[in-house]
Order: structure tokens, then C-alpha cells, then sequence
């Protein structure tokens, strides 16, 4: 009876209608027109659909005609350009769409790299060439790497295809660098002095910054070096106000959520030793998961909201009683229900009362 989800432009009448705007950049049959720049929480892909719960169907079985808008969107933080949409049906006669967006990443602080020897590393400084060393023939390196990431790890292939790529590119012929065939390295080394360069793959080099010679010859030459998908754009995450779990009312996990930065154990520990309470409050109590109950102050247990007569009643002595609000932690008051559904009843003493419990 038409129960499944529709590839459309959503009508304002469906529920969680986004307005007009948002589905601007679609074509007529739903979907994002190609070479479109599109930013986090922009609509790919116009869907709508139906009624999936019991409570959103009308009394007596009728079902609700109003449908649920379910568009695709762009993922928070996100941008690019539409680069390739992909329509095709399934085995089973459903409909099948992708929609792949590009985005050009220059290389920037935090991005990470790699040579074929597992010498990862992320881009610590840009640097303008200007600046960077130059050896006597003007060649700038496109890389400098900390000498200290070769010793312990013994990664010596990315110091012999140094010099095997040197060699290369000086005789215009490749080094064979297989398991198979082996190009002995001193013999390499001898062909780098035929060259006029010193033997163990060193050049005197100059500071860009100064124009004077270095102190040392520095060991230079040609590395195969990989992009890798770990870019710090993708990374990158903040948050002041946003979304929380509904179980717990504490901010929400991880950085496509929205998330918050958790202040953990260890944490916490270190504001203790500082003697920082309010800082502390601040954070885990304010900044998180703050709620307010109403507790009975004869018997200590959490009251409930009695809508007819406007007033917080305790479960045992009714309105007799006199219930004080508190600041606590959601998940402490989850805690404490969770217990008492578990047949234990926990009671919280206030302060003014804690003499009345002891005698």
C-alpha cells in the first residue's frame, strides 16, 4: 500500500520538513545535480518515509498520512563538490543510488605522509622554499625527516633506496629494488663517486635562511613518499553547545555526533590534586549532565511530579511531606533508579537531616 520510502523532493507537508531552500540543488526526480559545492547538512538525495512506529499511526489501526522527511546529507563538517552520481537497481528491485563528493586537500600541518618502509610521520612545519637548505647543483628537498626515526626502528631499505634513487635519476636507468635481483650497495656507493658525489649519499648544503654552508654534509636523495587518508581536516573537532544521549543526557560521543571531549578518570584526578573544586563542578557537573530532583527529607527517597495538583509528592508519604530540590548528575539519578528497579531502595540523606537518619 505504498509503504516504502520514495526517491522525491519532499513535500512541505511531510514531517521534519527542512523549508525550500534546502532542496534547491536537487533535480526533479530527488537527487543533487553534478558539479554542485555542497557543505555539511546539505541535501544529496531527496527521501521520504512512512509511518515506521505504533505511535505514528492514527487510532483504530488507520495509518497516518503525513510521511517523515528522510533525506541524505552531507556529514557534519564536510565540503566538496558533486563529482559522480550513481543510479542503479538491486537484485531484490530496490533502488540503488551513490553520490560521490571531491574535495581538493593541499598538504597542511597535521596531514600524514609515508615512505615504502613504514616511516610514517604527520607535517610538523611548512616551510617557504626560500627557507629550506639547498645542496651546490640548487636542489631543494621536498622533505626533511628527524635523523632519530631510523636507528631504533633499523628501516635501512629508505636509506638504500636513497641512494638507489639517486643513483637513478643521475643515470637514467632504474635500480632494481626486488627481493630477486639484488644490486649489491657498495656497488651503488661506487657509482654515486663515478657521479661526483660523495659515496655515502651526503652533499654539502646551505641554509636557506643565512646563504652559509652547514656545519655537517647532510644525507639527501630521492624517496618515494605516499599521501596517507589521515588528514587533520578530517580530524579536526570542537564544541561548545550540542546534541546529548538520551539515556543519559550527557553529551554525545565522537566527533560525526557532534560530541563532546570527555573529561575522563585520569582527569579529574589531576583537577583533585590541584585542590580545583569549582573547576571540577564545572565540568562534571554543570558542563555535563546537570538535573535537579526533589528528594523527601523523612524517608530520603526521589519524589514525583503530581500534574493535577502542581505539586512533587514523595512516593511513601505523599504530599505530608516536604521534598528539597538538589543539583545532581543525571546519570546519579539513573543510577538510583536503575537500583530500585532492581529492588533496592537507596536513600539520600541531606545534609540538615543527617543526625535524624543517624539516631
Amino acid at each position: 500500500g505504498g509503504q516504502e520510502d520514495r526517491i522525491e523532493i519532499p513535500d512541505p507537508k511531510v514531517l521534519g520538513y527542512r523549508g525550500r531552500e534546502a532542496y534547491m540543488k536537487l533535480d526533479e526526480d530527488g537527487i543533487i545535480k553534478a558539479e554542485i559545492i555542497v557543505k555539511g547538512g546539505e541535501v544529496l538525495i531527496g527521501k521520504t518515509s512512512p509511518p515506521r512506529f505504533i505511535e505514528e499511526y492514527k487510532g483504530y489501526g488507520i495509518l497516518a498520512q503525513r510521511r517523515k522527511d528522510s533525506s541524505i546529507t552531507v556529514r557534519h563538517g564536510e565540503i566538496g563538490w558533486v563529482d559522480s552520481i550513481f543510479v542503479t537497481t538491486t537484485a531484490e528491485g530496490h533502488k540503488l543510488i551513490k553520490v560521490r563528493v571531491r574535495d581538493l586537500r593541499i598538504p597542511e600541518i597535521g596531514d600524514k605522509f609515508a615512505s615504502r618502509h613504514g616511516q610514517k610521520g604527520v607535517i610538523g612545519a611548512l616551510i617557504p622554499q626560500y627557507d629550506m637548505p639547498y645542496t651546490v647543483d640548487g636542489i631543494t628537498p621536498d622533505i626533511i625527516i628527524n635523523p632519530h626515526a631510523l636507528p631504533s626502528r633499523m628501516t635501512l631499505g629508505q636509506l638504500m633506496e636513497s641512494i638507489a634513487g639517486k643513483i637513478s635519476a643521475l643515470r637514467g636507468k632504474p635500480v632494481d629494488g626486488t627481493p630477486f635481483f639484488e644490486e649489491d650497495v657498495n656497488e651503488l656507493k661506487k657509482q654515486l663517486l663515478v657521479f661526483g658525489y660523495p659515496m655515502d649519499g651526503t652533499e654539502p648544503m646551505y641554509d636557506g635562511r643565512t646563504g652559509e654552508l652547514v656545519g655537517q654534509p647532510i644525507f639527501i636523495g630521492i624517496v618515494y613518499y605516499q599521501k596517507l587518508h589521515h588528514m587533520v581536516a578530517d580530524k579536526i573537532h570542537a564544541r561548545s553547545k550540542g546534541p546529548v544521549q538520551l539515556l543519559t543526557r550527557q553529551p554525545t560521543e565522537g566527533r560525526a555526533r557532534e560530541g563532546g571531549l570527555r573529561f575522563g578518570e585520569m582527569e579529574r584526578d589531576a583537577i583533585i590534586g590541584h585542590g580545583a573544586s569549582a573547576l571540577l563542578k564545572e565540568r562534571m557537573l554543570e558542563s555535563s549532565d546537570k538535573a535537579i530532583i526533589h528528594v523527601c527529607e523523612l524517608c530520603g527517597l526521589i519524589g514525583w511530579y503530581n500534574k493535577k495538583k502542581e505539586v512533587y509528592e514523595c512516593p511513601i508519604h505523599g504530599d505530608k511531606a516536604t521534598l528539597h530540590s538538589i543539583s545532581v548528575p543525571y546519570a546519579f539519578k539513573l543510577l538510583i533508579q536503575e537500583l530500585m528497579s532492581m529492588g533496592i531502595k537507596p536513600r539520600l540523606i541531606l545534609s540538615d537531616r543527617y543526625k535524624y537518619f543517624i539516631e
